[in-house]
């Protein structure tokens, strides 16, 4: 639900699944602390005064490949990285103010990086499409074919059978101080 509408209030998503809103707004922090979850604003940066949006290939002498991506990575141009299998080691997206801004990454900056050997280069003219979630295959089928979950209602106290011992001494609802 938060990949379709990240602005989404916790209620409306608590309502849907038939939850309470704290239990909504604690898995969300845990999923964005273990960095399942990320929130953010993405913006075309063709539109935002980038003129140069390109991928670039990067071929590297394998015992410097650690190396030459963590430095890549500390680019600001870069917004993208990662280490890949096929003809090329490393792919990096990345933007520029101009052509000209391109050209020096290309042959000034990147000639100083030890073990680059190669780069291909595509500049991207227009964006089609650019999505930034993806299907969570069970999740989105059960949502798909389920309406709204009807909200359960715990009593304040569970059946006296359904507790152990300890629970019965001093038993207090999830959540509670």
């Amino acid at each position: 639900m938060l990949q379709a509408d990240a602005r989404r209030p916790n209620t409306d998503i608590a309502r849907r699944l038939g939850v309470a809103e704290t239990t909504v707004r604690n898995r969300i922090e845990r999923l964005t602390r273990e960095g399942v979850v990320q929130c953010g604003a993405w913006t075309d940066p063709l539109k935002i005064g980038y003129q140069t949006y390109a991928i670039i290939q990067i071929q590297v002498a394998p015992p410097r490949l650690e190396k030459v991506a963590e430095v890549l990575a500390g680019l600001p141009e870069v917004f993208f990285l990662g280490i890949a299998t096929g003809g090329f080691d490393i792919v990096a997206a990345a933007v520029f103010r101009s052509n000209e801004h391109l050209y020096e990454l290309m042959t000034k900056r990147f000639a100083r990086i030890a073990g680059i050997q190669r780069t291909s280069t595509l500049g991207i003219v227009r964006i089609v499409k650019r999505a930034y979630s993806y299907p969570v295959p069970a999740v989105e089928a059960t949502a798909a074919s389920e309406s709204p979950a009807p909200r359960k209602r715990r009593s304040a106290t569970p059946p006296k059978a359904a507790r152990p011992f300890a629970a019965r001494v001093a038993w207090k609802p999830a959540g509670a101080a």
